[in-house]
């Protein structure tokens, strides 16, 4: 093992717009992590995207080259699974979402009802096969009064021909029609990182938050007490910096190593 890394002993890397594109890689990711892990820093990967299960997210990112465990992701339909086990155990839940998030409530032993018949909760992420009639029956159960959660409220995400619709756009629906509000467990909530250190042990003054998103990602960063850099590789850019200031911005996670020290 090289010599540790003089600034950190953690990294935390959003992955759309930050390590890939869609299924293309930016340039430098791969070498970034590997060089990290050799030198003794964990790494961990945290996305708001609810689509898949963690395991899944693990899949992906080994596919791609990362070396991932799944105990080393954190997706929104993870952290919305834990959110309803410590705080809602025992509910039922109506998604309106991609299969992945069906699967990770039902993993960690949450009961999921897709027909929408007098669930507890309502719960929301990104779904490109989304229904006027699931719509429709996710607005009954809102008004009825049932739990509003969502994974985040992204309004759009980066691919390689430009940006699509977020989660934040079906939530938006949900929340206009229904007239609620929802708790979002995802990034800028700092859940994932009482996860992370309850998992991992990880100190949010020796790590780093990595992404692409002011509003996300270093927000979530600002609210962990965590160090941040923003990638321009994704949605934000170096015009849009306000009074949210990242410690690091960097052109791409090529870099990362090169900037941190």
């Amino acid at each position: 093992m090289s010599k540790p890394h003089p600034q950190i002993d953690a990294a935390v890397f959003d992955l759309d717009g930050t390590l890939f594109l869609g299924k293309t890689l930016i340039k430098g990711a791969l070498e970034t992590v590997a060089a990290l892990r050799k030198s003794g820093v964990k790494t961990l990967y945290l996305t708001n995207a609810g689509t898949r299960t963690r395991q899944g997210v693990a899949d992906k990112l080994a596919a791609m080259g990362f070396p991932t465990n799944a105990n080393e992701v954190y997706c929104g339909s993870y952290i919305l699974a834990r959110y309803i086990l410590d705080k809602h155990a025992g509910k039922t839940v109506f998604p309106v979402g991609e299969p992945g998030l069906s699967e990770e409530l039902r993993r960690n032993g949450i009961g999921v009802d897709e027909s929408g018949k007098d669930c507890d909760i309502v719960a929301v992420c990104l779904d490109r096969t989304l229904t006027y009639d699931k719509l429709g029956r996710a607005h009954v159960l809102l008004r009825k009064g049932a739990l509003f959660l969502a994974t985040n409220k992204d309004h759009i995400f980066p691919t390689e021909t430009g940006t699509m619709p977020g989660a934040g756009a079906i939530v938006a629906a949900l929340e206009f029609s229904s007239e609620r509000t929802p708790y979002v467990v995802g990034k800028p909530n700092p859940m994932a990182f009482e996860l992370m250190k309850a998992e991992h042990g990880i100190d949010c003054g020796r790590a780093v938050m990595v992404g692409d998103r002011l509003d996300t990602d270093i927000a979530f960063a600002r609210n962990c007490g965590m160090k941040s850099a923003l990638v321009l590789t994704g949605n934000s850019k170096k015009a849009d910096i306000g009074d949210l200031k990242p410690d690091f911005v960097l052109d791409s996670i090529a870099d990362f190593l090169k900037k941190i020290r």
